[in-house]
């Protein structure tokens, strides 16, 4: 029995053995495995570390243009945002300019109406004395003109009123001379009548006034 015993332990012992050389092996091949990875990463680390310091710095870098970039932005849209502030104050103060300008401009018009009708009221006086005189000088030479007409006329109507009076003075004359005529010369002119005829007729008497007996058939016209 101590002898299978014995046996029994000098392969567990074996087996023990070869764990255990298992085991430096692999601790060995992890020690190896960890020395060489640690040497590829201690070499590749410091390439690795570079670039990650260059990917940093660009990235900084990148950051900073961006936020540069983004600054500019901010700063023109201020600026445009000023620049259209500007402006809106300016077209307000423009549009408050334009009515004091309008009011000025029609105090304006209204002084110059003001001054036209002055003007106008200035040149009336002016014109009305003118034309005063102009007026009376117009009615001196129609008068002047009328007077020597009227004076024209009226001698005209004295020597027509000369004309007719002298006209029935002579008509009154000629009148007078034939009714003093026939009075003397009746007698004789009836008695020739009376003998060319040959009657026997008896002498008319005369009347006394011819004049008043002219209606009647007896009488005689003058």
């Amino acid at each position: 029995m101590a002898t299978a015993k014995k046996a029994a332990k000098k392969p567990a012992a074996r087996k023990g053995a070869a764990k255990k050389a298992t085991k430096k092996t692999t601790a060995r091949k992890a020690t190896t495995k960890s020395a060489s990875t640690k040497r590829v990463a201690a070499r590749k680390s410091p390439a690795r570390k570079t670039a990650a310091k260059r990917t940093a710095v660009k990235k900084t870098a990148a950051k900073k243009s961006a936020a540069r970039k983004t600054a500019a932005k901010k700063g023109a849209a201020r600026k445009t945002a000023a620049k259209k502030s500007a402006v809106k104050k300016t077209a307000r103060r423009a549009a408050a300019k334009k009515p004091a300008a309008r009011k000025a401009v029609r105090k304006t018009a209204a002084k110059k109406a003001g001054a036209r009708a002055s003007a106008r009221k200035a040149s009336a006086r002016k014109a009305s004395p003118a034309k005063k005189a102009a007026r009376k000088s117009t009615a001196k030479k129609a008068t002047a003109k009328k007077a020597p007409a009227k004076k024209a006329a009226a001698k005209k109507a004295t020597a027509k009123k000369a004309t007719a009076k002298k006209a029935a003075a002579k008509k009154s004359a000629t009148a007078k001379v034939a009714a003093k005529r026939p009075v003397a010369k009746k007698a004789p002119v009836r008695k020739a009548a009376v003998k060319k005829n040959g009657a026997a007729t008896a002498p008319v008497a005369k009347p006394l006034n011819p004049a008043a007996a002219w209606p009647f058939p007896t009488g005689n016209r003058p």
